[in-house]
């Protein structure tokens, strides 16, 4: 045991004399440098720099991963866009260059409309496309009316008759975001700013979220996102074409209104609208397929035209929509048949069926349209609220 404990005493001893050998040599280094006034000074040197390259190397990754984004990819907000990016310029060569080489067709061309109103969206169609060729401002453009009339389809028809790229958006899709509203609306614009081409921003159902903010109930985050947008839309741009669609246009906040430039109706088809509608849908879904022999598609002997023109009288208020799915209700019954042939008969109760949807779908709206002030205003609180849960889930816990 004694042998153990001087062998001990002897390690530690070796250890203790080997730290203050090491603290000494490091004591001696460290009073050198300080003496050396050159060393100091390269040192402090050389710690700035590298602390500016850390400090530099972050501010340039955030810099090139948000350029990226601008140009590399598109917003979240963003639906469908007509604008390509990098990587599918790549991947699509052959419709990039078919693209550049396009010329420009008449903006209405494949859209059935009033007269007055064609001629009206041809005014408008010149108008942008003479902006981008002599870099003014575009102006802001509300289409209002009900569903199914043609606005998102005018919309992309305009922005490829302009030249420009197009970009569809929802106003639904912004309540669900919250606080993220905010930061997604100005990226929006950020990267509508970055096309070279000109963009043409299509909001669809505007009124989801440009809503009245002195009457209606909307949440904080639906507030600053509304005023985000009436932010980044304060001034006319030339980089960029803001055209809103609403079926409630009463509903917008009268700063929306104070930045649109011109308004324009879209109503129900008329008389002549509505057999023209007819006949193109019933010549692309039911004609074109049964000409060509691949599939299986045939049509009984009747008469085509005749029958299109009594068609279009009994379904008055359909819209241009209903009536394109009336055309593809006649292609699903001939394929649904026995040998795939398409007989007067079933045309026929494909368009009583299209008419009593229809009348069901005006019967739900006249009862909504019914309801007591009181209630709507209980059913915008109860959606608000739903909102806010949706956004804030510790607050529906808290009060469950």
């Amino acid at each position: 045991m004694e042998q153990i404990r001087l062998k001990a005493a002897e390690q530690r001893m070796t250890v203790m004399e080997s730290i203050r050998t090491v603290g000494s040599v490091m004591g001696v280094g460290f009073q050198a440098f300080l003496s050396d006034w050159d060393k100091v000074t390269a040192a402090a040197a050389g710690l700035t720099l590298l602390a500016v390259g850390v400090y530099s190397a972050k501010m340039g990754t955030g810099v090139a991963a948000r350029y990226v984004e601008n140009r590399l990819g598109k917003p979240s907000l963003i639906r469908e866009t007509s604008r390509l990016t990098f990587f599918e310029t790549l991947k699509h060569p052959v419709k990039t260059v078919n693209r550049i080489r396009s010329k420009p067709q008449d903006a209405i061309q494949g859209i059935i409309l009033r007269p007055s109103l064609e001629e009206r969206l041809r005014d408008i169609a010149i108008t942008t496309r003479h902006t981008k060729k002599n870099k003014g401002l575009y102006r802001n453009i509300m289409f209002y009316g009900p569903p199914g009339t043609g606005k998102t389809m005018f919309a992309k028809s305009l922005a490829t008759h302009s030249g420009m790229d197009y970009a569809i958006m929802t106003g639904g899709d912004v309540a669900p975001m919250g606080r993220e509203g905010v930061s997604a609306i100005h990226k929006v614009f950020d990267w509508a700013g970055t096309s070279r081409r000109g963009l043409l921003l299509f909001l669809d159902e505007g009124d989801a979220f440009l809503r009245k903010r002195s009457s209606e109930v909307i949440s904080e985050d639906m507030r600053a996102a509304l005023n985000a947008f009436l932010y980044r839309t304060g001034e006319q741009s030339h980089k960029f074409m803001l055209v809103i669609a609403s079926n409630q246009p009463e509903q917008f906040d009268w700063a929306i209104n104070d930045r649109i430039d011109e308004m324009v109706e879209f109503d129900y088809p008329g008389d002549d609208e509505r057999e023209r509608l007819v006949r193109l849908y019933f010549d692309k879904f039911v004609l074109q397929p049964a000409t060509q022999g691949a599939k299986r598609l045939k049509v009984a002997q009747f008469d085509y035209g005749t029958k299109c023109s009594e068609i279009a009288k009994r379904i008055e208020g359909l819209s241009g929509r209903e009536i394109s799915k009336l055309g593809v209700a006649w292609q699903a019954a001939a394929y649904a048949s026995e040998d795939g042939l398409l007989t007067e008969t079933m045309v026929e109760e494909r368009v009583e069926d299209a008419i009593k949807q229809h009348k069901k779908k005006v019967s739900w709206q006249m009862e909504q349209q019914s309801q007591p002030e009181q209630e709507r205003k209980l059913l915008a609180q109860y959606r608000s609220s739903k909102d806010l849960s949706a956004v804030n889930p510790r607050t529906s816990d808290h009060k469950s």
